[in-house]
């Protein structure tokens, strides 16, 4: 499945123009909070910057999804990729000295994630147009690869560049690989879709959320990923504190960015099996197998009190952590219409993305009042009810099974 989706060349253009653009996007994340607590050593000014590229997620993403459904979507791409690298390079003036100006950086940051909140449906909008449904699997589970090559990649560039060349420069660099995106885009071909006619303007707000109400596996994918976020993922958050509290590494040794990379090297495993040597086996099966064995790696991180054996069990829970994601995406996206795709993507988007600072606010409420420890064996115990939760099926397939028992 892999190889038939990067054998289409629109959809092989639009990924490697995303890798290429979401690379810049992590050195630069990554890069800023670095830069702003080594200048201000302010955690609090940190977790501000964190929270205003991320909270547009939940704020716009909605309205991304809405003009995903209404207006074209290539240059939907085009002109908001133009207005992140505005944003970057804003970015980057503001933070030329070490005497810059807090209020600036924020609303700049928050541009920037306004941005991609606006964009992020528009690309789940797009993607699955541009394979065959037979090829899905594979054409998400390579979205899945770039996400978490970036992660790794992206980080590991920025953190070279930012002693050679300064923060400022990292971040023009990053607004340079917008300029990938945008001329990707202009050599792909979207298929046209047709629009809804005669939809209300309350229509086009609420049309997504009543989509994904009245679809059944639809409304259970999206309360599993609401779920799943909320109370399993805060480990990534916490991932500092479990790294010196539990396996004694500091945050600023190179043991720490190795073990990071472990985790993020699972991961592009775990979803690039979904489209290979998983794709013969039911994805809903997968899932929930992928949910039990999520739950138990979770648990086993927290519980080992070595470095040595914190590598192996990281692998793991990232291999586990993104099987569970990319089945996950894939029986979401199968269930979609094209004319709605970008509103009901972006439902998607606010639970799985969104969810991420009202999660580490709850995460770092209940670590200042009890242990990391607690946070992270409850997610790993919530994992196990998830995959009795995240059952799927079709309702065909659920009423033939039904029936075949009953006879």
């Amino acid at each position: 499945m892999v190889r038939a989706a990067l054998a289409n060349r629109d959809f092989r253009t639009m990924w490697l123009s995303s890798l290429g653009s979401t690379v810049g996007t992590w050195m630069q994340n990554v890069i800023l909070a670095a830069f702003v607590y080594t200048v201000t050593k302010s955690a609090w000014l940190v977790s501000l910057v964190g929270f205003c590229n991320l909270v547009p997620q939940l704020l716009f993403a909605t309205f991304g999804g809405i003009i995903a459904d209404m207006f074209n979507r290539k240059k939907l791409i085009f002109w908001l990729s133009l207005e992140q690298m505005i944003g970057s390079l804003a970015i980057a003036w503001i933070v030329r000295t070490t005497d810059f100006s807090r209020p600036a950086l924020l609303i700049a940051v928050f541009a920037v994630g306004t941005g991609a909140a606006l964009q992020g449906p528009v690309f789940l909008a797009v993607t699955p147009s541009l394979v065959p449904k037979e090829h899905l699997a594979g054409a998400i589970s390579l979205n899945s690869v770039s996400m978490n090559v970036s992660r790794v990649v992206g980080p590991a560039i920025g953190a070279v560049l930012y002693v050679w060349i300064g923060a400022s420069w990292v971040f023009v660099l990053n607004a340079a690989t917008y300029v990938i995106i945008m001329v990707g885009v202009t050599y792909v071909k979207v298929p046209k879709f047709e629009r809804k006619q005669g939809e209300s303007k309350l229509d086009r707000l609420v049309g997504g959320f009543r989509y994904v109400r009245q679809d059944p596996v639809v409304f259970r994918a999206i309360c599993t990923v609401l779920l799943f976020s909320l109370f399993c993922m805060p480990f990534v958050v916490l991932f500092p504190a479990m790294a010196s509290v539990d396996w004694h590494v500091s945050t600023k040794s190179t043991l720490y960015g190795l073990l990071y990379a472990t985790f993020g090297l699972g991961a592009v495993v775990g979803a690039l099996s979904v489209g290979t040597f998983l794709s013969g086996h039911k994805i809903e099966r997968v899932l929930r197998g992928a949910f039990v064995l999520f739950g138990a790696s979770l648990a086993a991180y927290i519980t080992v009190h070595s470095a040595a054996l914190a590598f192996p069990v990281g692998f793991l829970l990232g291999f586990f952590y993104f099987v569970v994601v990319t089945s996950l995406s894939t029986i979401f996206q199968s269930r979609l219409d094209h004319s709605i795709r970008g509103r009901v993507s972006a439902v998607w988007m606010m639970c799985f993305g969104g969810t991420v600072p009202v999660a580490g606010l709850i995460a770092g409420w209940i670590v200042s009042h009890s242990t990391v420890n607690t946070v992270v064996y409850f997610g790993a115990a919530f994992a196990l009810f998830l995959a009795w939760f995240a059952d799927l099926r079709a309702p065909e397939d659920r009423n033939g099974l039904r029936e075949t028992l009953g006879r």
